[in-house]
C-alpha cells in the first residue's frame, strides 16, 4: 500500500510541478520533503532508520557535486 501512495505522489509532483513553473531547487526541496513525508509514515520502528538514511545535502551542495 504505501508503494502505491509513493508512487501517487511522485506521478501527481510529475504532472503539477512543471506547470507551475517551479525552479530546479523547488524541485529538489519538494522531493526531499517528500522522503521525509514518507519516513513519517512509516511505522515508529522503522521510522528513525528512514531518516537517517536521507539525503541532508542542500541545494548547493548537490549543484556543486552535480556533473555538468
Amino acid at each position: 500500500m504505501k508503494v502505491k501512495q509513493t508512487i501517487t505522489v511522485l506521478l501527481i509532483t510529475a504532472f503539477i510541478v512543471p506547470f507551475g513553473g517551479c525552479t530546479s531547487r523547488a524541485w529538489y526541496d519538494g522531493f526531499k520533503e517528500g522522503a521525509k513525508n514518507n519516513c513519517r509514515n512509516q511505522p515508529e520502528s522503522e521510522r528513525e532508520r528512514c531518516l537517517e538514511k536521507l539525503n541532508e545535502k542542500t541545494y548547493e551542495e548537490y549543484e556543486k557535486e552535480r556533473p555538468s
